[in-house]
């Protein structure tokens, strides 16, 4: 079980006692985006992404949506950052991903599929006829532009 809670100006996240899992400072904060994967129902495949820039430098803390104390942080975090953080992908079945903080960048895609290499050799051309091509995330361009371009105001 994963725990996500806020106590005064940090958000916690731990699996249990033994686990150290991390902390942010909610002043830190520079987006906040969802994002689900076609790997569920069987395991988690909707998440919760928090952007921090500590020392100029932007660090990712993800949580899986079924943390136990979600609800809690975002109505808190909602307070916090003055504007509602509504999440729109809780049904989505397929990749899909969305900021939901700041405004500014509010719904703009927060993930892009990476180009697939081309296959090599008939045994692998094989191997994707039949199991097909999964193609890797990662935080889109735009994204990331504006992330070191502009520091968002909360």
């Amino acid at each position: 079980m994963v725990f996500l809670g806020i106590s005064g100006p940090l958000i916690h996240c731990r699996s249990d006692a033994a686990d150290p899992g991390w902390s942010i400072r909610t002043s830190d904060l520079v987006l906040v985006a969802e994002y689900t994967t076609d790997d569920g129902p069987a395991v988690d495949d909707y998440f919760l992404v928090f952007v921090t820039r500590e020392g100029g430098e932007l660090f990712y803390s993800s949580v899986t949506m079924s943390a136990t104390g979600v609800n809690t942080v975002l109505e808190e975090l909602e307070k916090l950052l003055g504007g509602s953080l509504e999440l729109k992908l809780f049904s989505c079945r397929r990749w899909a991903s969305r900021v939901v903080w700041p405004p500014h960048l509010a719904n703009v895609a927060y993930l892009e599929a990476e180009g697939v290499p081309e296959p090599e050799g008939l045994a692998e051309r094989l191997m994707r006829r039949f199991k097909g091509v999964r193609p890797e995330y990662r935080v889109s361009d735009r994204i990331l532009q504006a992330l070191t371009t502009t520091r968002p105001a909360a």
